[in-house]
């Protein structure tokens, strides 16, 4: 479990299977709207062989990251950015679950996975993820959702256990997938990312 936690991407599905679409998405509870903390506190200090991150400050959906258009789809992907992060920082999954469907079992078992690891006292350093769309324009697909081409990365990552590097994950380069994504009530939610077909994931 703690090796596949940071060599597998949130939602990825070897198969190019995607999740059920948005009635199924839609299910999944709006993000927290709280005032922004500082973007890098004084007194926020990195996780490291000695400890896991602390003071870090809590991921802030942009106004931008709830309106249906392209650059709202990529503000709320950096939002999910922030809220991944947070909680592989924090253990606190609470933000990426708020914008994650139900239907993506991968993604739920990653943050469950995160959970345990924090629970048990261990914590991970790095492993951020990033998300950028890779095409011009944001169109539904005939069955309601979004499924933009975009380009995924995971830096690389450690998990720490008594203080001493449990997994030395070397993160995933630039590749382009499929995303997909629905938006409702005036909210995106993050489906699932599946490879494209005939691409090296």
């Amino acid at each position: 479990m703690l090796t596949a936690l940071l060599l597998t991407g949130c939602g990825t599905d070897d198969d190019g299977a995607a999740a059920s679409p948005s009635s199924a998405a839609s299910s999944a509870a709006a993000a927290s709207s709280e005032p922004s903390p500082d973007a890098t506190p004084a007194d926020y200090v990195p996780a490291s062989l000695d400890g896991p991150a602390q003071n870090v400050p809590k991921p802030v959906m942009p106004d931008l990251a709830r309106e249906e258009s392209r650059d709202g789809a990529q503000a709320f992907l950096d939002y999910w950015s922030d809220a991944m992060w947070y909680a592989y920082q924090t253990g606190d999954t609470s933000y990426a679950r708020d914008i994650t469907s139900d239907a993506c079992e991968a993604c739920l078992d990653e943050l469950d996975d995160l959970d345990a690891v924090y629970e048990e006292g261990n914590w991970t350093i790095g492993g951020r993820e990033s998300i950028k769309i890779a095409q011009a324009e944001m169109l539904r697909a005939t069955d309601g959702v979004y499924k933009p081409i975009v380009v995924y990365k995971r830096e690389p990552g450690q998990l720490i256990s008594d203080s001493e590097v449990e997994v030395d994950a070397p993160g995933e380069p630039r590749d382009r997938s499929i995303l997909y994504m629905d938006f409702s009530d005036g909210s995106w939610i993050y489906i699932t990312l599946a490879p494209i077909a005939g691409e090296q994931q």
